[in-house]
């Protein structure tokens, strides 16, 4: 493996191998993880998609294990896979299990919002970020700016690649992170997926400008339930059906409809089409599974590869397959 260290400026490689690219961002040293299959030309228009972790998760737990080897997919449709890295910190230094890392999607490092606090008076706690100390009791993300570091990684890969399209895929809170992004830069992005990560009640944020969204979300999940708005720690969110209503009249959409079918598993689709400047809001529920990417059996990705270099966690070990849940989404982004 061959690590590319660099700070501020990143050089590109064609080559198929996973690249390790750091910078200083608010105050932090970051990382992101770069992979660009062989068959990619970077000076052709490339699609960009950008794969975002859950909490406690890394970038090369996501690729390897959470999505069943997502890069697999960049080879199948040549296109470049970008992997950051949520900011992170261990409480108990003697314990690589207690990693911490996270999102900030301008609504987890909060406490309250228009309908009280986002957590019960009993709800867990979970650790605190150094010097995160105005987020209040029901605060769990960083408070760093994360917006800007992921705008600042599309920055520097806009500098040595034609990019053609630009698609964000996140799980959990990373699908918070991801629908922050598209709130707050929608001209960036085809289209940006939130996959079981409903942000907290009565602050699930709207676009100004209409941009293609997907929120996806597991009928069975209590991490972060997409109906049921009180999750198994004692914390809320806003149902999804919510999030997709407010889109879809804030885009001014004309023609709704609703389908129900199998594939592999069985999925409750909404759509809202003939919207402003010809975007899709998409609500897909799948019916069989909980707090899950698609087409993975079980809850996985809290590991590193060693494709990462700066991180103390256990490494990925499982043989995580996944035979159809990427094609799933990639296909349905490319039919927007």
């Amino acid at each position: 493996m061959r690590f590319l260290i660099l700070l501020l400026f990143s050089i590109n490689f064609i080559a198929s191998e996973v690249n390790e690219i750091y910078m200083n961002h608010d105050g932090h040293l970051r990382s992101y993880l770069k992979y660009i299959p062989e068959s990619v030309n970077i000076e052709k228009p490339t699609d960009i998609f950008i794969g975002i972790h859950g909490y406690t998760g890394t970038a090369s737990g996501f690729q390897k294990e959470t999505t069943g080897g997502f890069n697999k997919s960049a080879d199948k449709y040549n296109f470049i896979t970008i992997y950051p890295q949520g900011l992170f910190f261990n409480p108990d230094l003697k314990n690589q299990n207690s990693f911490i890392s996270s999102w900030n999607d301008l609504v987890g490092s909060r406490t309250t919002s228009p309908a009280g606090e986002i957590c019960a008076n009993d709800a867990d706690k979970y650790p605190k970020y150094p010097g995160c100390t105005e987020g209040g009791r029901c605060s769990w993300t960083s408070c760093t700016d994360d917006i800007g570091f992921i705008k600042k990684i599309i920055t520097h890969l806009n500098k040595d690649i034609n990019i053609r399209d630009i698609y964000v895929l996140g799980m959990s809170n990373g699908g918070m992170m991801a629908q922050s992004l598209a709130c707050n830069s929608p001209e960036l992005f085809k289209a940006v997926i939130n996959i079981v990560g409903m942000q907290h009640i009565g602050l699930s944020c709207i676009p100004e400008r209409p941009v293609n969204f997907i929120i996806y979300g597991g009928f069975h999940d209590n991490t972060v339930p997409p109906i049921n708005i009180k999750s198994s720690d004692g914390y809320f969110y806003e149902p999804m059906n919510n999030t997709f209503n407010s889109w879809s009249k804030k885009f001014k959409c004309k023609t709704y409809s609703k389908n129900n079918y199998v594939y592999f598993d069985t999925f409750l689709k909404n759509q809202s089409s003939d919207c402003s400047d010809n975007v899709k809001v998409i609500s897909i529920l799948n019916m069989d599974r909980g707090h899950l990417w698609p087409g993975i059996d079980k809850r996985s990705g809290y590991c590193i590869t060693d494709d990462q270099s700066n991180i103390s966690y256990p490494e990925c070990k499982s043989k995580v397959v996944n035979s159809w849940g990427n094609d799933f989404l990639i296909e349905i982004l490319y039919k927007l």
